[in-house]
């Protein structure tokens, strides 16, 4: 055989090995891929059903709590309370894990509205126990900007120092953080009725706005820690 056959057919064999192997690795990504968008999915599922649950779980106690005085005593309702917020807690963390690859999906969105909705009803409760049981505990809501990319590093800064506020505080503080933005006809109507308008934004026992980048010490000073 000729030099130049042999390098020809040489040439073929690793322009074949080649396209063998793009194909086969080709192959796999479109298989891990559609493997890990069905275990994406799967667990979006999964977490709407949780979310469902707390949720039912959220107006059943709106229940209860109306019939406080006559057959809950305080203290189950308090505890009750702080375990739902630990419950919804625990469904933001893993939210904010599922936001960094898929912020702006779909099913990610809805899921972050059933989620700001359960924080309103842990708003409400808290309100409705601190008023029928007399204690002393402040609350905190955190508005921001789910979109405004602009205000995105101040809003980073504000978490922060509110974090700092609740390990200060403790069970004294009852932080509550919710999206302006995402069109939940509720807290529409909270914005409204408080005259919110910009973000960050942090309102003090439903009655002290501040508006704009907050520091802690700033914070203290309305609260019972």
């Amino acid at each position: 055989m000729r030099q130049e056959d042999l390098s020809g057919k040489m040439q073929k064999d690793v322009f074949l090995r080649s396209a063998i192997i793009t194909t086969i690795v080709f192959i796999i990504g479109i298989s891990i891929g559609v493997w890990l968008d069905t275990s994406r999915v799967e667990e979006v599922q999964s977490r709407l059903t949780e979310i469902d649950t707390l949720w039912n779980d959220a107006r059943l106690q709106v229940s209860l709590y109306g019939l406080l005085n006559r057959s809950l005593s305080c203290n189950s309702a308090i505890k009750a309370n702080l375990q739902f917020n630990d419950n919804i807690f625990k469904e933001g963390q893993k939210l904010e894990r599922y936001e960094l690859t898929n912020r702006f999906a779909p099913s990610l969105l809805l899921e972050k509205s059933r989620y700001a909705l359960l924080q309103t009803q842990f708003w409400f409760n808290s309100i409705d126990i601190k008023n029928n049981c007399n204690v002393n505990y402040s609350t905190l809501v955190y508005f921001y900007s789910y979109y405004n990319e602009t205000v995105a590093i101040q809003q980073k800064v504000q978490s922060a120092v509110l974090l700092d506020v609740k390990e200060k505080c403790g069970q004294n503080v009852m932080l509550i953080p919710l999206p302006l933005d995402l069109n939940i006809t509720t807290i529409d109507i909270l914005k409204d009725n408080y005259r919110i308008t910009k973000t960050p934004a942090i309102l003090i026992n439903e009655n002290i706005l501040l508006e704009g980048l907050q520091k802690e010490n700033d914070l203290l000073q309305y609260l019972k820690c």
